[in-house]
């Protein structure tokens, strides 16, 4: 089981463009974990720290970001149903496929492939 006092410690340390860009890099590590079929509590792991990254973005956010409720919202359902799901490939390819899709935004919403932000 991971150290999640660890992995809290380290995020919280990151200024909010990286925070941004690590749950994009952890959704898309979601995204290729379902495409390989990996076992359930691996991905358990994955969705509980997407889930860890939102809710410490969303607690120095001063805005109400809607699109981060959305997706908090929906890792949440997919996490509660994971027992019921994990073995049936339509349902794990369409949330790898969300999740890829999530994992864009959330990259483009961080800026960090701007080109403001790859020249600094």
């Amino acid at each position: 089981m991971p150290n999640w006092s660890a992995i809290e410690a380290s995020f919280s340390h990151q200024p909010h463009a990286q925070q941004l860009g690590e749950l994009a890099a952890c959704l898309a590590r979601l995204n290729s974990w379902l495409q390989k079929s990996a076992n359930s509590e691996l991905v358990l792991v994955l969705l509980s720290e997407n889930l860890l990254y939102l809710s410490l973005i969303q607690q120095k956010s001063e805005i109400n970001n809607f699109e981060l409720n959305q997706l908090q919202d929906l890792l949440q359902g997919w996490k509660q149903d994971w027992i019921n799901i994990w073995d049936k490939p339509t349902e794990t390819a369409r949330i790898a496929a969300a999740a890829s899709t999530w994992s864009q935004r959330v990259l483009d919403m961080s800026g960090l492939l701007t080109s403001e932000s790859m020249s600094a």
